[in-house]
């Protein structure tokens, strides 16, 4: 029997992730990201990293093009959207629409968990999107789009990902998607 919420959830299983910018040394032993005009493969250590020679081989050390496959007709799977809020300690805390957000909580104080929080709880709350006051501050709530897709040149069955916070790419890879779904009736092409 189907346990409700939990049974009709699926996930793409993830090779690993693919970047859109390096990590550079700040002020003293600080690290930021910085945008690069070209997909960051991952490091031998992190998810996918066993497959590194492979990409090299096939795209190169720094590629500006991938050939991609979507592994699916459903845009809410390969294309997810929404306001996304992380925290050094415990990662993704806040997931929201613009209307309502499922949020973890430090269930003392209400307020999202630190990392001397003991014991947290998830809540449904009003998501305010941009006018969140968590949003675009230090702990950096945001639009967040993860597209997940097939690279059919390298081994492994699974999903790639690429994270991007750019409204512009987001625009423009739901921009596309309709594009290929007018033009084809579908956005998985690999039938």
């Amino acid at each position: 029997m189907p346990i409700k919420g939990l049974t009709e959830s699926r996930r793409l299983p993830r090779i690993g992730k693919i970047h859109l910018g390096i990590k550079v040394q700040g002020k003293g032993n600080t690290e930021y990201p910085k945008a690069v005009d070209y997909f960051v493969w991952p490091e031998a250590d992190a998810p996918g990293g066993h497959l590194r020679g492979q990409l090299i081989d096939k795209y190169g050390e720094k590629p500006k093009e991938l050939r991609i496959v979507l592994p699916l007709n459903d845009e809410d799977m390969v294309a997810s959207q929404y306001y996304r809020c992380y925290t050094r300690t415990r990662g993704l805390v806040c997931r929201g629409d613009g209307e309502t957000a499922q949020r973890i909580v430090d269930t003392a104080t209400g307020y999202l968990p630190t990392k001397d929080t003991a014991d947290t709880t998830m809540k449904q709350i009003l998501c305010q999107g941009r006018e969140c006051p968590d949003y675009g501050g230090k702990v950096g709530c945001g639009e967040v789009m993860n597209l997940q897709f097939m690279l059919p040149d390298i081994s492994g069955l699974g999903v790639w990902q690429i994270d991007t916070g750019s409204i512009n790419s987001i625009r423009n890879i739901n921009g596309n998607l309709e594009m290929i779904r007018g033009l084809y009736g579908r956005i998985d092409l690999c039938r």
